[in-house]
């Protein structure tokens, strides 16, 4: 977990860095998922807030702004997605976007009312999937937490 740690620590954010020219939102959920079976499996050793950090992330509590990268959920969500219709400047429910990039030299960027920039907005199942386990590794995690377990 030490590796792990010091990768996560490299943003206030606590998950993976996007550094390259892709949002990095899917190994921000593939985090979630994988730190939520290590935990049940070893819960002394990997704690619950790998999952809920990296959730709370795709939620909103990322640089650039506060909106979810989960279109149609959170107080403020991505709304205008590239994927299957991407020329009418809509969203599918559920959907989840790549996020921010950095542009070079170091402005992370992911632009709200703009999805047409497929590496920033593009929407895939994979990523739908991937969260839907993701989300409820997390509500797992509370309903646990509220039952004192």
């Amino acid at each position: 977990m030490a590796t792990e740690d010091k990768q996560l620590d490299a943003t206030p954010f606590g998950v993976p860095p996007s550094l390259r020219t892709w949002g990095g939102s899917g190994a921000v959920v593939d985090m979630a998922i994988r730190m939520y079976f290590l935990h049940k499996a070893f819960p002394d050793l990997v704690s619950p807030e790998y999952t809920l950090r990296a959730v709370n992330y795709i939620l909103g509590t990322h640089p650039v702004s506060s909106t979810s990268y989960v279109a149609g959920v959170g107080t403020v969500s991505k709304t205008k997605t590239y994927s299957n219709n991407r020329a009418d400047n809509s969203y599918i429910p559920g959907a989840v976007i790549p996020g921010y990039i950095i542009i070079k030299p170091d402005f992370p960027e992911c632009i709200d009312d703009f999805g047409f920039l497929w590496f920033e907005d593009e929407a895939v199942v994979a990523g739908s999937a991937n969260w839907v386990l993701a989300g409820n590794a997390a509500d797992a995690i509370t309903r646990e937490r509220k039952q004192g377990k």
